[in-house]
């Protein structure tokens, strides 16, 4: 049971980052899109535990590495730290969507700073893009909208309701 949903997980991820890296690269509301993979690694972050939602993380973000042209790592330490932070938080947080909500736009949006600075040390220069805030803040817009839709999804095929140890118990 648990490895069915491990690769249901796995699944999951590598299809978010494929329509990342394709749907969401040709189709940009406003020039910016949604930040799906993050929005994903925060779903499973929520539930899974410590070691599996880092080692997602960190899968996601290898794999969207390779596919976006970014400098290899960057997104893995992204979505790592993100996991991580989500990870800290969770107990705190309810299934009730006004606490998750801000917490997702939080989260997203600082990701995608972190990703900006990170990326502008590795010379990716995106800090010195003159939307760098619109290309935050409308990704994180973006997440919190769809969190109505992928987070009660990521539960429902992790078989959770609220009780987070039930889907992979060590």
């Amino acid at each position: 049971m648990k490895a069915r949903r491990l690769i249901l997980a796995v699944i999951i991820v590598v299809a978010a980052v494929a329509l990342q890296t394709t749907f969401f690269a040709s189709i940009r509301l406003f020039n910016a899109a949604p930040a799906l993979v993050v929005l994903v690694v925060i779903a499973y972050a929520r539930h899974l535990p410590a070691e599996y939602a880092l080692g997602l993380a960190f899968f996601a973000g290898f794999l969207e590495d390779l596919l976006a042209e970014s400098a290899l790592g960057l997104w893995a330490l992204v979505m790592t730290t993100a996991a991580y932070f989500v990870l800290r938080f969770r107990d705190r947080l309810e299934d009730d969507f006004s606490l998750l909500g801000p917490f997702v736009f939080g989260v997203t949006a600082g990701a995608l700073a972190l990703f900006s600075v990170v990326g502008t040390i590795f010379g990716e220069k995106t800090l010195a893009d003159a939307g760098i805030v619109r290309k935050i803040l409308l990704p994180s817009l973006y997440n919190l909208l769809l969190a109505a839709l992928i987070l009660p999804f990521i539960t429902w095929t992790l078989g959770v309701a609220r009780r987070r140890s039930a889907a992979f118990k060590i």
